[in-house]
């Protein structure tokens, strides 16, 4: 019996893979029909009886046939395949599977809070994945379909949010926050020297000066409030030299004092902390 050399849902055309539709809009029926609670039986004896054809006439559909279809990567773009399934249908399926074999992977607590938290692309914006099986391990990929240099895989992201604590622990200056302090700074020599010109005159204006002096009290309760960036800082000095002493990035650490992880094309990242400080992984 003749086999398929190219995926269902794809074919040849002057030398390139391209998407057959009407095998495509199959394809994305079975995603559909299988996360919305169908069994890999019943879906194939569904085709097989509509007599969908899967090659050359041939419109025995079995369960195994229906598995690897749920389980081919290609489908999201695997080797340089157009796609033809979104990636959140892809992952769920295979969620479900897992579910339903009870092997469903049970990810350390930092890995789980970053699968739904924090990182996103440097590029665009938008925020990346990690795809539980991709050819032999996970990887991180943006959701819009921006391309990284690197490999990023879970080992790469922990590495370089390392690289990063450290840097900080080795030199707790970098971490300073750069902030808008400066301009309420300004603000508080402003009105402290007007403070002074006032009450220096012969004549003073002691309702402008009383004014005033209300709203410098202001201006410095809200520049040194205890939860000010700089007060963070030193908390931030602690827990990263902490986090390099056990060698290990923790899910309390991810989610007390890290904003937001960026990846960038080059697979390094940078981190922004809670003070408003951003470091980056690479070597400056």
């Amino acid at each position: 019996m003749a086999n398929r050399m190219i995926s269902y849902g794809y074919g040849m055309q002057d030398g390139r893979i391209t998407v057959i539709d009407r095998e495509a809009e199959i394809v994305r029926r079975i995603f559909f029909e299988y996360i919305n609670g169908k069994l890999l039986d019943e879906i194939a004896t569904e085709l097989t009886e509509e007599k969908v054809d899967f090659y050359l006439g041939k419109c025995e559909w079995n369960k195994s046939r229906i598995k690897r279809i749920l389980e081919n990567e290609k489908y999201v773009g695997a080797d340089h395949y157009p796609q033809i399934v979104n990636d959140d249908d892809f992952i769920k399926a295979g969620e479900i599977k897992d579910d339903k074999g009870a092997k469903k992977l049970r990810f350390e607590e930092h890995i789980e809070y970053l699968r739904n938290n924090k990182v996103t692309c440097a590029q665009c914006g938008g925020h990346f994945k990690r795809i539980s099986k991709w050819r032999s391990r996970e990887k991180w990929m943006c959701r819009q379909g921006c391309k990284n240099s690197l490999y990023v895989d879970d080992g790469v992201l922990l590495s370089s949010l390392l690289t990063v604590a450290d840097k900080v622990a080795s030199n707790p200056e970098i971490v300073t926050p750069i902030t808008e302090d400066k301009a309420s700074s300004l603000e508080i020599r402003r009105c402290t020297s007007e403070v002074n010109r006032i009450f220096s005159d012969k004549a003073p204006n002691f309702a402008a000066g009383k004014k005033l002096i209300f709203h410098l009290a202001e201006v410095k309760f809200a520049l040194f409030d205890e939860k000010t960036p700089d007060a963070y800082t030193d908390m931030i000095v602690v827990d990263c030299e902490r986090v390099v002493a056990q060698g290990k990035v923790n899910r309390s650490f991810l989610e007390k004092y890290c904003d937001q992880i960026k990846v960038a094309y080059d697979g390094s990242l940078s981190v922004r902390f809670i003070n408003g400080a951003e470091l980056t992984s690479e070597e400056v």
